[in-house]
């Protein structure tokens, strides 16, 4: 609690100071020991003793005032069976506390799982007490009652009972670090002070004969625990690192540990053949190493009968990516251009590292869910030899590869999701990076996962300026404590590295390609040429006259106005946008490379959503004026493959008025382009970070608020604060509200409409599956158009197009007078 104590019978006690803010090490060692002394003590009175293991005389109170009809030496039991399955059937509490905590052969338990960053004491300590609380007569009686269909409704509380005696008896911040734990199994990870309730040190004071007659009841056996202390490895990062984020990294890991040992745990129990279903052959890093080894070899000899310019240099990318595999685990950067084929290099660096060094998973983190949806369907062909579930795809855009919900693959498939057992994750930087700050139990339990893995972060510099301090942080402590290798992937210089104008930056990052510069120039393709002022008019006349061109502007208004006079010349005129659901974009990708290979007319306009690494291959394309990171996006787009003598990416400036989140980029773009410049030259790309990144300290850690002070999100994670919740909110890529509507797209779209509108209760996959036919709208646009009746929320809380005339084969979704959104990627 910031500025204030608790008093000797949990009350505030203004004017006390508890910590030392100069010294976060010693406030971490002597603080939780200070709180436990200002807990309410065991009902009669009793109190723990610090330090030392936990015995029935440590914490004996007067039982007898909250005991129920069981008794005191009544068998317990932590899950119950439907009827008229007889209590003999259920699971007693101590083998379900037990499983959690020290699982069996197969399940690693929390301690397993803690063990991989050396915490498997407090692991097993966690899962011991979690349920403590079930202890007490009440609950037990609940139990009973619920199932004999008299029960009341709801639950009684039962994870403050452990945490409570966490804080009484562990050391130092074990204690508090436990507690958090325990507490949040169920409600997630609370903040440590606040005004709400739900805080975890309010849930820690507020009085509870339950709680203490849990503790009172509890076997001896499971009291009688050694106290473990912190891992030494977590006492010197404190040490040497007071602001860092380790102590709430190691909290949310050790959260994660309990989480997934306690799901599967009841899994095993309320549902033993669903479990069996995680017990399958998991490759080892070598076999899918080889495996990809020979696929990879099999696509160079494909090419050697039509080579690429280019091959020689993705040749050159993948030995060097093989080679410096055998480093030792830390963080790296692949520098290298759009085109030189970094994913499949990147991964053959991350299967061949993870062998060599002993890591168990690779998990792969992109931009975007459509290029999330092409890298997963590569790596799934490429390891299919591995197995059907080597390949865990999860972001919100996954189609089941089969109908049939019950199909073994997906139900495997979906399990995976849940705590994210698979040797290759593939998922979106939102989705990886939001989770490593999240708060929710759900979203929590993946994490202990990524501990001694093998992460690839593709286009690492499209990370947001306003959570870059605690993103990197966060990337750092990985690397450092938990033994995991970071690979930042760009077509640019790695502009989050240490520099003293960046000092939040990642220290010490090891390039894999030996000269970047040099493969920047050989890779050379195309020419990045301005050309000034253009209106709309001039540049449709330009791409009619042309073969097959290539247009992105930066809003969807744009787009489509631009389209529109391009199709008034040119009957061979497509257009892409955020506006088209998912699966429009696919069809009319195909459709564009149809052309392409076809050397037919081929005349697109297109917004950002065509940079996403969409693998098309235009002779020439126009750009408006972006940030020089889009521009350089743009040109992976022009003469992809080098088989022309060259490539125009021809940027303009365009009358339209540039969304308000790329003002800044593109003025800085016009800042260091100019006559002379090269404008895909690595110093050119450094110079524009130095502006994009470096220079917008006041940036880095928050959105500011209203008063113009920053959120502050690591300021939140520190060891005096921990507001884990508050952080959650504050720590968000995407923080735009809005609406994801579906929409009739082909026969398909429509009849999932069609089903939506007329079942209220629909099966979770076939909302998965609706992601395809889904358009994100700002949540005021949707409110207009819902008051115009253009959509419905409907009973499933699932919003669903109805004006099936304001779905454009051409365009996608039209909002009619409503204002749409402008945003880049919109």
């Amino acid at each position: 609690m910031v500025g204030a104590g608790l008093g000797p019978q949990g009350s505030m006690a203004s004017g006390t100071r508890l910590f030392v803010r100069t010294n976060v090490r010693t406030w971490f060692r002597a603080e939780p020991q200070r709180l436990a002394s200002a807990l309410p003590p065991p009902d009669g009175g009793a109190r723990l003793q610090l330090g030392k293991s936990v015995t029935k005389k440590n914490v004996a109170g007067n039982a007898d005032r909250t005991a129920g009809s069981f008794g005191h030496n009544a068998l317990m039991y932590a899950h119950t069976r439907p009827r008229p399955l007889k209590p003999e059937t259920w699971e007693p509490l101590l083998d379900h506390l037990t499983l959690v905590a020290d699982g069996n052969d197969v399940l690693p338990g929390a301690a397993g799982f803690a063990s991989e960053f050396g915490a498997s004491a407090l692991g097993r300590l966690a899962g011991l007490w979690h349920d403590l609380g079930k202890c007490a007569p009440v609950f037990q009686d609940y139990l009973h009652e619920s199932w004999a269909g008299r029960g009341r409704r709801g639950s009684v509380e039962h994870s403050t009972a452990g945490a409570l005696l966490a804080c009484r008896c562990c050391e130092g911040g074990a204690g508090l670090a436990l507690a958090f734990v325990i507490a949040g199994h169920h409600a997630g990870l609370a903040d440590m002070s606040s005004d709400d309730d739900s805080c975890l040190l309010r849930r820690l004071r507020r009085p509870c004969m339950e709680r203490d007659s849990a503790i009172a009841h509890a076997p001896k056996d499971l009291l009688e625990q050694p106290a473990p202390d912190l891992p030494g490895w977590l006492m010197a990062r404190i040490g040497s690192a007071p602001d860092s984020l380790c102590i709430s990294i190691f909290i949310r890991m050790l959260f994660s540990c309990l989480i997934d040992a306690d799901r599967l745990a009841t899994e095993w129990f309320d549902d033993p053949a669903k479990a069996a279903l995680r017990i399958q052959h998991t490759p080892s890093m070598q076999e899918l190493r080889e495996t990809l080894d020979a696929h990879l070899t099999n696509l160079s000899t494909g090419r050697a009968a039509h080579p690429s310019p280019v091959d020689v240099h993705r040749q050159t990318l993948l030995a060097a990516c093989r080679a410096k595999a055998t480093l030792s685990p830390g963080l790296f950067s692949l520098t290298a251009p759009t085109g030189s084929g970094k994913t499949f290099s990147s991964m053959a660096f991350a299967l061949r590292h993870a062998e060599l060094h002993g890591l168990r998973r690779v998990i792969y983190a992109l931009p975007f869910t459509s290029v999330t949806e092409q890298n997963a369907k590569a790596f799934r062909e490429a390891l299919r030899a591995c197995g059907d579930n080597v390949v865990l795809e999860h972001h919100s855009a996954y189609v089941p590869q089969s109908d049939d919900g019950d199909d073994p693959r997906e139900v495997r498939r979906r399990m995976a999701v849940e705590n994210w057992d698979a040797p290759v994750v593939v998922t979106t930087n939102v989705q990886l990076l939001e989770s490593l700050f999240e708060a929710k139990a759900s979203d929590c339990r993946k994490l202990h996962r990524i501990a001694r893995s093998v992460i690839v972060l593709d286009e690492a510099q499209n990370l947001p300026v306003h959570l870059l301090k605690p993103t990197l942080a966060a990337l750092e402590e990985l690397a450092t404590s938990y033994g995991t290798s970071i690979v930042l992937c760009s077509a640019t210089m790695p502009a989050i590295s240490w520099r003293d104008e960046f000092p939040i930056g990642l220290k010490e990052v090891r390039e894999i390609v030996p000269e970047p510069e040099a493969m920047s120039q050989a890779m050379r393709r195309t020419q990045v040429q301005l050309v000034g002022p253009l209106e709309d008019q001039e540049v449709a006349n330009r791409m009619v006259a042309m073969n097959q061109v290539l247009t992105i502007v930066n809003t969807r208004r744009h787009a489509a106005a631009l389209f529109a006079l391009v199709r008034q010349q040119s009957h061979h005129a497509l257009h892409l946008s955020a506006l088209m659901c998912p699966a429009h974009r696919s069809d009319r990708v195909r459709e564009i490379k149809r052309r392409l290979a076809a050397d037919e007319p081929c005349h697109v306009v297109s917004t950002q959503v065509v940079e996403a690494g969409v693998d098309i291959d235009f002779e020439t394309v126009f750009r408006a004026m972006a940030g020089l990171d889009s521009i350089v996006q743009a040109a992976g787009r022009c003469n992809r493959e080098g088989r022309r003598a060259g490539g125009q990416v021809l940027v303009f400036q365009t009358e339209e008025p540039p969304p308000p989140g790329i003002m800044d980029a593109i003025a800085w773009a016009e800042q260091v382009l100019g006559p002379g410049v090269d404008a895909l030259g690595l110093e050119t790309i450094e110079a524009y970070f130095r502006l994009h990144y470096w220079g917008r300290k006041g940036e880095w850690d928050g959105k500011a608020r209203g008063d113009g002070r920053s959120i502050g999100v690591t300021r939140l994670l520190q060891a005096d604060q921990l507001k884990f919740r508050a952080a959650a909110d504050a720590y968000k890529i995407i923080d735009e509200h809005t609406v994801s509507v579906i929409v009739p797209y082909g026969d398909a779209g429509a009849s999932l409409c069609e089903k939506l509108l007329q079942d209220p209760f629909v099966h979770r996959e076939t909302l998965r599956h609706g992601q395809q036919f889904t358009v994100s709208v700002r949540k005021f646009t949707f409110d207009k158009m819902e008051g115009a009746g253009m959509c419905i929320l409907t009973s499933s809380g699932v919003a669903v197009l109805l004006d099936a005339s304001a779905y454009d084969e051409n365009l996608g979704l039209r909002t009619g007078s409503v204002p749409g959104p402008t945003t880049l990627m919109a």
